[in-house]
């Protein structure tokens, strides 16, 4: 009868224990590459990060997360240095001392068991918010035609890397536009390229008014203190 029941409650716990595991498994996150090898896009199984039409999210550090739970969780990964959310993917850049077979495992486990419990990426209101933050600009002006061809040709095209580009600035006297390259795109070896080559060449193409393009860097890069 003793061994009995001890087989029934080792088979009770096994089959409690399997199902906590599936539920935990049930939420899978495949990771891909960029070529930037700093960073490294994070897909969640069936569910989306953002959201379409919503813009980009980036958080440079984890004291700036108060309107994401899940980049304040995913900062807490040792050796995160950025995280960028997009519409159905999480760009996670490490500091160049860290490694990825270490930190790839804990990011997936940390987003898999992020959306497993039902939560939500951004706080109640904020994805609303950043949907009304738009550029002011005449949209036949050469500001609001340079807004027109990033949003059509150029952002989708960065955002299948896991990056993204924002426009800061365009210097009409001088003729250099001015954008903010982020995710896998910032400090990515190849960036240069992509800059210099495809998004200038296609602004001269559409836009003759830009003679440049330069990319320049947030303030917000700043080193914080340590805790």
């Amino acid at each position: 009868m003793a061994a009995l029941v001890g087989r029934q409650l080792r088979a009770s716990r096994k089959a409690v224990t399997g199902a906590w595991s599936t539920a935990w498994r049930s939420i899978f996150v495949t990771a891909e590459p960029t070529p930037n090898p700093d960073s490294v896009m994070f897909y969640p199984d069936e569910r989306n990060v953002l959201g379409d039409g919503t813009k980009t999210l980036r958080f440079s550090n984890k004291y700036d997360t108060n309107d994401s739970p899940l980049a304040a969780a995913i900062f807490k990964v040792k050796g995160v240095s950025e995280v960028l959310l997009a519409s159905k993917h999480v760009t996670v850049t490490k500091t160049p001392a860290a490694d990825w077979s270490l930190m790839q495992p804990n990011l997936e486990l940390v987003i898999s068991q992020f959306y497993a419990a039902g939560l939500q990426a951004l706080r109640e209101g904020v994805a609303e918010r950043e949907k009304t933050v738009v550029h002011d600009f005449d949209p036949d002006s050469i500001e609001g035609r340079i807004l027109d061809l990033l949003e059509e040709r150029v952002r989708p095209f960065v955002q299948q890397d896991g990056g993204d580009v924002d426009f800061d600035r365009f210097d009409a006297e001088e003729g250099i536009l001015y954008l903010r390259m982020q995710g896998a795109c910032s400090g990515c070896p190849k960036s240069s390229v992509t800059l210099n080559i495809g998004i200038k060449n296609l602004m001269e193409h559409y836009i003759p008014e830009v003679k440049d393009v330069v990319a320049v860097e947030d303030e917000d890069d700043m080193p914080r203190p340590h805790e």
